[in-house]
């Protein structure tokens, strides 16, 4: 199991770990690490970028993955050398791609506060896009209207980031999240994440400290369809 450092602090964009082995995947090369500051996708969030450096060799990172056992596979390749066993290497990840994910995740989020905000239960959220191409909230349930809610969506979103909240990270063990009907594998914990004053949920991402550090928030569409709800936002950085 790797330790997931980049849970403990979002602007955490370098660090040292122990170098574990070079595995063969489909996917290509992969190094292991005993540690990592690398955000495997998931979740709704692209992968950090980045590079491993040791002593003899570098390995620039291009995807990273999270396997069902807790290991994170860094996948990209060798641009020189390679790793001795166990030695200690530096991880560097891409500083401008994990603020840019964390800006458009806790945005996500933000979206989710406004919704609550304006009491319209009739949608619940599911999943999010946290993408740079075109991020958006699903929702279960259909918006009546939605085309026209859209604006007191808006005008609820900057109310709430006029507030300015902090976002709050805790981690609760398996019988108290299985108390408050959030997902956790069991015998293990699980992490929730809130904006203060709102409802949490199950996250495993990075996110901004605070509403106003996001940035301009600008709601794009509502689409209702299949019983599901469609939120598509955008944020200015």
């Amino acid at each position: 199991m790797t330790q997931l450092d980049y849970l403990k602090d979002t602007f955490l964009f370098e660090t040292s770990a122990q170098f574990l082995e070079v595995k063969e995947h489909e996917k290509g090369i992969a190094v292991l690490l005993s540690n990592t500051i690398f955000y495997p996708q998931g979740g709704g969030q692209p992968a950090d970028q980045g590079q491993i450096i040791g002593t003899s060799g570098e390995f620039q990172v291009q995807d990273v993955r999270l396997d069902a056992e807790g290991v994170v596979w860094h996948f990209g390749s060798f641009t020189s050398g390679s790793f001795t066993a166990n030695e200690r290497v530096t991880l560097k990840i891409n500083r401008e791609r994990r603020i840019q994910h964390a800006k458009i995740h806790s945005a996500g989020h933000l979206l989710d506060c406004a919704v609550e905000k304006l009491q319209l239960t009739q949608i619940i959220p599911t999943k999010g896009f946290h993408f740079p191409e075109g991020p958006y909230v699903e929702y279960e349930g259909v918006l009546e209207n939605g085309a026209e809610m859209l604006p007191q969506i808006q005008t609820a979103l900057n109310e709430v980031i006029g507030q300015n909240p902090a976002v709050i990270v805790k981690e609760l063990t398996y019988e108290e999240a299985q108390a408050q009907g959030i997902s956790a594998p069991p015998g293990k914990s699980a992490r929730i994440v809130n904006f203060e004053g709102f409802a949490a949920c199950g996250c495993g991402g990075t996110h901004m400290p605070n509403a106003q550090e996001i940035g301009s928030i600008q709601l794009r569409k509502i689409k209702s369809k299949k019983g599901k709800t469609k939120i598509s936002y955008e944020v200015s950085f």
